[in-house]
């Protein structure tokens, strides 16, 4: 197992990354203590077993790991061959996700602390995910915007807006230099305590502030989805259009959109309207 972390620190793999990996690994194990005598057959029942135990995103990360163990084992020489490489994929259904509404977060801010604001608007207005908000360090501030470090290691520039800035300033001058968000033994707060502040302030999961952001930052920016995608830091677009939720007001406007009442002009540029278009265009 050790030969195997220095495998996945060798890919640059964040360390968050390497810990779930090694972790699945060793739970494998636990039912399998030969770890590599196993089974295409093992490892399907070690799944299905947990099919309702088990969220479907977590049993697709649990797949994800196996697949990864027994390619480098099979790569390696430790076994002949990889029981895990015709896995069946795991279906995630598709679930409308929940969005902060405006009115939650400005509750929110009404009767919440300023280190309470601070990080439900650094989700909501900087679109930050939640182990992001957790591990934010007075220090990754350069001027009007954030160097955060997401999934993966990646690194991404996050502007600060002026609503969000004005809390940021104040929050330094709470925490004097070091984390936004300390821990109660030092170092930064547990992502896990940190949710916990958030469900309580915004009566909802802190994702739907990552929602909410990427949402608006679409509607009232242009509709440029590329920007957006920078924005999150997503390495992939399609991955952002599942944070993006049409309100019900745009549906409103997509539905005016589709009036026939430009039927009544299509006669003065030349178009053939058929004999019926009129009759109906002057009911409207």
């Amino acid at each position: 197992m050790d030969e195997y972390k220095n495998y996945l620190y060798s890919g640059g793999r964040a360390e968050g990354t390497v810990a779930q990996r090694i972790m699945h690994i060793e739970h494998l194990r636990r039912e399998y203590p030969h770890v590599l005598a196993c089974t295409e057959t093992d490892l399907e029942a070690y799944l299905a077993v947990r099919r309702f135990q088990l969220k479907p995103e977590t049993r697709k990360s649990i797949r994800a790991s196996f697949k990864l163990f027994f390619k480098w084992a099979h790569r390696t020489g430790r076994v002949t061959t990889n029981p895990a490489l015709e896995l069946e994929p795991i279906h995630i259904p598709m679930s409308p996700s929940r969005v902060a509404t405006n009115e939650q977060v400005e509750i929110a801010m009404a009767n919440g602390t300023l280190t309470e604001v601070t990080a439900i608007l650094l989700g909501r207005l900087a679109g930050l995910r939640l182990n992001e908000i957790a591990t934010l360090h007075t220090g990754h501030r350069e001027g009007r915007k954030f160097r955060v470090t997401g999934k993966g290691g990646k690194q991404r520039l996050v502007p600060i807006n002026e609503e969000l800035y004005r809390y940021v300033i104040l929050l330094e001058a709470e925490v004097d230099g070091g984390y936004y968000f300390p821990g109660r033994w030092g170092g930064h707060i547990h992502k896990d305590a940190l949710s916990k502040i958030i469900r309580r302030r915004l009566g909802s999961n802190p994702h739907s502030l990552r929602h909410a952001a990427a949402t608006s930052a679409y509607e009232n920016g242009g509709g440029d989805i590329k920007a957006v995608s920078e924005f999150l830091g997503h390495t992939s677009v399609a991955t952002t259009q599942k944070y993006i939720h049409s309100s019900f007001a745009a549906v409103v406007r997509v539905a005016d959109a589709t009036t026939m009442r430009r039927q009544r002009h299509l006669s003065l540029v030349g178009e053939q309207v058929p004999d019926e278009v009129p009759r109906i265009a002057s009911m409207l």
